[in-house]
């Protein structure tokens, strides 16, 4: 069919992905622009922390304005519709037909979202992919993960890092093929050891975070830690592509921990300054620190933009390091709450 001149191949049609959310290693703090990175990042694809998408689209005879609706764990959501519709507004050029087709959106997360587990870079991946395939189902146009990858980034910057599984760098830094537009899959080289990595999740607070994401990258514009921020993080990278070739698991939790911390100073030394992290997630921070050294096992933490603790180990500390999470750590979590993940494989097709 035509419409305005152009040429559709389908009037209809239902598409669905899901997509992980991933935790950063080296953290993406700061942007400028549209969602280009102050300082490149380096983070891997979580496996049961996903975002579940599904898009229905229908020619709509007449229509000359996005037209679509949102819902959100069954909800009808207008807040969502909102972030949305600023999303369609910057991708509009790639997918002109998003003019003439009315889209039911529909999604849910396997954990809390705007609680600092990166529900947004799970959620603009799987929408990311479900425009592509409506893309090429109307169009005949494949797209390739390369330009998936930026498309999500304008969503949200983590986002394009979610559009791959295992670990992936954005931002351009001293490697090859690094980009500040789209993510990169660095999994052909990470050593073994990296390859099985845990991470449970534990959830101190459900809440929605008070500072949101979008209000802490603005604050880093007039940062006084700013320019020793975007060097530490360059100077980070390169050190820890090093130790995920080497498989050196004690530089792997010196970066990964300095750079969790780092994170949270920089939130506590902007103007105004703020902080996301409880006493409970310090008291979790101050526990896995004395069970590494007492019982000489390589595990660690990091922190996303949140309260609540990643916990970072091998799968052959498996045992070991659950007991103690079930002990020690879980009474400072949210009705005891956790999600035990682990290293993914990326978006998966649902529909």
């Amino acid at each position: 069919m035509r419409v305005n001149n152009r040429s559709y191949l389908s009037k209809s049609g239902l598409v669905g992905y899901s997509s992980p959310s991933n935790i950063a290693i080296i953290k993406y703090w700061g942007k400028t622009g549209v969602q280009i990175p102050l300082n490149p990042s380096l983070s891997f694809s979580l496996k049961h922390s996903v975002t579940e998408t599904s898009v229905s689209y229908v020619l709509n005879p007449g229509q000359k304005d996005l037209c679509f609706n949102f819902y959100f764990e069954e909800g009808k959501s207008k807040k969502f519709e909102q972030k949305m519709e600023v999303f369609f507004n910057r991708v509009i050029d790639k997918f002109l037909w998003l003019h003439h087709y009315k889209l039911k959106i529909e999604s849910k997360n396997t954990f809390p979202h705007s609680s600092g587990i990166a529900s947004s870079a799970s959620s603009y991946a799987a929408m990311a992919l479900c425009l592509a395939k409506i893309h090429q189902q109307i169009t005949g146009i494949k797209l390739s993960m390369e330009e998936i990858s930026n498309i999500a980034r304008l969503g949200s910057g983590s986002a394009c890092r979610s559009v791959f599984g295992a670990w992936n760098t954005w931002g351009k830094f001293d490697m090859e093929n690094s980009s500040n537009l789209n993510a990169l899959n660095i999994s052909q080289y990470v050593h073994p050891s990296f390859a099985d990595i845990k991470d449970t999740i534990l959830i101190v607070s459900k809440d929605k975070k008070e500072v949101s994401s979008t209000t802490g990258h603005q604050l880093m514009e007039s940062h006084p830690y700013k320019t020793g921020r975007i060097q530490q993080a360059n100077e980070h990278m390169l050190k820890l592509m090093e130790v995920l070739k080497n498989g050196d698991w004690n530089s792997f939790i010196e970066v990964a921990e300095t750079e969790a911390l780092s994170l949270h100073g920089l939130m506590m030394s902007s103007s105004p300054g703020y902080t996301l992290l409880l006493p409970n997630s310090l008291q979790i921070v101050q526990r896995i620190r004395k069970f590494r050294e007492q019982n000489k096992i390589p595990v660690c933490f990091t922190i996303d933009a949140g309260p609540n603790i990643h916990v970072l180990y091998s799968a052959s500390n498996k045992k070991q390091v659950r007991e103690f999470i079930q002990k020690e750590l879980l009474p400072y979590c949210e009705n005891k709450s956790f999600i035990n993940d682990e290293l993914g494989s990326g978006p998966t097709e649902i529909i």
